[in-house]
């Protein structure tokens, strides 16, 4: 007697399901995958830069007896070379406005650094609160 051999076919329900898992799991993962890699650029660009920019406006303050008003008061050559954001300052306030590179233009980061408060202007959702300490 010869065995017959049997073969397994996927129903389309299967593969369907198999989709279904796919498409979950990407849903799931991309957006987590997005914000990680903007709170890399934050970490990267923002914290270093405002402590330099505060750093510059305390010595302009012990000089002068004021805080610069405008950020070219200061000299910072590296502010040119910042690929996320672009940096102004009035008085006590830093902001960092995102460019395109960070993935949408014209959300605000701000921070007092006689108060120490950080907020957030413009787009929701391009930047979270949480992410600043």
């Amino acid at each position: 007697m010869a065995k017959e051999k049997r073969m397994s076919k996927v129903s389309l329900i299967e593969v369907l399901m198999v989709i279904l898992f796919v498409g979950i799991i990407v849903i799931l993962v991309f957006p987590t995958i997005a914000d990680n890699q903007k709170k890399k650029k934050i970490n990267e660009e923002i914290f270093p830069t405002f402590i330099l920019i505060q750093d510059e406006n305390e010595k302009f303050f012990e000089e002068l007896g004021e805080y610069a008003f405008d950020i070219s008061q200061l000299n910072i050559d590296e502010l040119n070379d910042k690929k996320y954001f672009e940096f102004n300052l009035n008085d006590s306030t830093i902001f960092a406005t995102t460019n395109r590179k960070f993935g949408k233009a014209g959300a605000k980061i701000v921070y007092n650094f006689i108060t120490n408060t950080w907020s957030v202007e413009g787009m929701e959702g391009v930047v979270d609160i949480n992410w600043l300490p």
